[in-house]
């Protein structure tokens, strides 16, 4: 068995071999009266051994001429893979930037409608724990931003309370965030039109609360009610959403309610917001 693998393996090479002699013994036998000339032997072994030496010089060009293709086959196809992975990057930054303009068409078309002059501004800056206690805008008091103003945004077609200014610099401004424990609104129920003052959870994670509102709301309250600002807190003006009710706790010797809400804002994927100045109601002016 392994000695047939071994001649069928070299069936080639055997096969030339027989080849090469068949073809001198023709050429030094003489066919008529079957004696050997001795210079046609030495001239026919010669040109066996010059023949067996072309094939050889002709089979190390061909093998060097099949590396260099393949050098070459492997080059471009390495540069056809880096211009496809340009493409594919391309492709990607393209798709960001039309999501990118759709946003910002959004904001447009919505803020349109304040009645109050607004700033435009992106999100450059988060707190990276959990507690969120402000994040950075690209606007600052140049751009006629001061403390205390109210910041909103728009989400799925929602207007909500995001926060308020809490200190600015020349080209930037930090926001204390809805969700901060250190933040307060006054906010009412949109449907009951019952009163109470909102305050953060504390964190992203956490649910803000909705305070002094009372008993005799329990029954007229439903979950997921909508709440929002009732503008009587002199920074933020009335009828935007703060968010939904989920769950409503009170203690019997308290005389009031206690709302969950959840906020109307995603926090974790806010990246524009539109600070207001409601101390110029004009209508359709925007600073960009």
């Amino acid at each position: 068995m392994n000695e047939n693998g071994f001649l069928f393996k070299r069936r080639r090479g055997l096969t030339l071999l027989a080849a090469l002699f068949l073809s001198l013994v023709i050429l030094v036998v003489d066919t008529k009266s079957f004696s050997i000339n001795p210079a046609q032997f030495g001239y026919s072994v010669l040109s066996t051994f010059q023949i067996g030496f072309a094939g050889v010089k002709n089979f190390f060009r061909e093998t060097a001429n099949s590396i260099t293709e393949l050098k070459m086959l492997k080059s471009e196809y390495e540069a056809l893979r880096e211009k496809m992975e340009d493409y594919q990057l391309i492709q990607r930054d393209l798709v960001n930037l039309r999501s990118e303009n759709e946003r910002l068409r959004t904001l447009l078309e919505l803020t349109e409608e304040l009645d109050y002059r607004h700033i435009p501004s992106r999100i450059i800056a988060k707190d990276p724990s959990a507690y969120f206690h402000s994040f950075t805008i690209n606007k600052g008091s140049r751009d006629g931003i001061s403390r205390d103003m109210p910041v909103i945004a728009y989400q799925q077609g929602f207007q909500g309370v995001v926060g308020k200014i809490l200190e600015t610099g020349p080209f930037t401004s930090r926001v204390l965030p809805l969700i901060s424990a250190n933040c307060y609104v006054s906010s009412r129920l949109q449907n009951s039109r019952f009163e109470g003052l909102v305050q953060g959870g504390g964190g992203i994670h956490h649910p803000i609360i909705m305070r002094y509102v009372v008993k005799a709301a329990r029954e007229e309250i439903q979950f997921g009610d909508l709440v929002e600002t009732s503008g009587l807190d002199s920074i933020y003006p009335p009828d935007i959403f703060i968010g939904r009710v989920r769950s409503i706790g009170s203690k019997e010797w308290e005389p009031d309610l206690e709302l969950s809400i959840e906020p109307i804002i995603d926090f974790s994927r806010l990246e524009y917001v539109v600070v207001l100045d409601i101390q110029s109601p004009t209508s359709g002016e925007t600073s960009k």
